[in-house]
């Protein structure tokens, strides 16, 4: 075995041992943060009472667990904490009408957010972009793997193939340099 058959096994080696201990990490890690941050992020957000200001017309409809989940946009009006009238779009039951009372949900400064997530949903979120992340890692390692192999060990391999072959094959076609 050559000494660059050698490196290239320990390489190998080397680049599973840190895809098995750091793509799991990486995955967990970033799973745990995001989850955390948008539950974190929606801490601070409450029910506020709004009221339409033109008539909404469905544009989705879908069912869960028997529900008519019907949503469409319409402009609405509320009242912050600081007891300025804002208004924004918003999702709300389609066909409601203009003057009718419905639920958006708002930050602290009395900014229109969207309906928070559940935990689950959050978990689910974070759950995906911890596998995203592990995906990334085994892509970065396995792909630097492939690069020093083929940047590195390939080229060498190939120099010494032709120094090798520049001393012997003068002897086997008897030409002389």
């Amino acid at each position: 075995m050559r000494r660059t058959d050698v490196a290239e096994a320990w390489l190998g080696v080397a680049t599973a041992v840190l895809v098995t201990a750091l793509a799991p990490l990486a995955g967990a890690v970033l799973a745990g943060n995001v989850d955390a941050e948008l539950l974190h992020e929606q801490q601070g957000w409450h029910r506020t009472a709004a009221v339409l200001t033109e008539n909404a017309t469905a544009t989705e409809t879908g069912v869960a667990v028997g529900e008519d989940t019907a949503r469409a946009d319409a402009l609405v009006r509320w009242t912050a904490p600081d007891h300025s009238v804002r208004t924004a779009m918003a999702q709300v039951p389609a066909g409601a009408k203009a003057g009718d009372t419905t639920v958006v949900w708002t930050d602290a400064g009395g900014r229109l957010r969207h309906q928070p997530m559940t935990p689950h949903q959050a978990e689910v979120l974070g759950d995906l972009a911890g596998a995203c992340a592990a995906a990334g890692v085994c892509v970065l390692l396995v792909g630097g793997r492939r690069v020093v192999v083929r940047v590195g060990l390939d080229r060498y391999r190939a120099r010494a193939w032709e120094r090798a072959w520049a001393e012997v094959e003068p002897r086997w076609t008897h030409r002389h340099a």
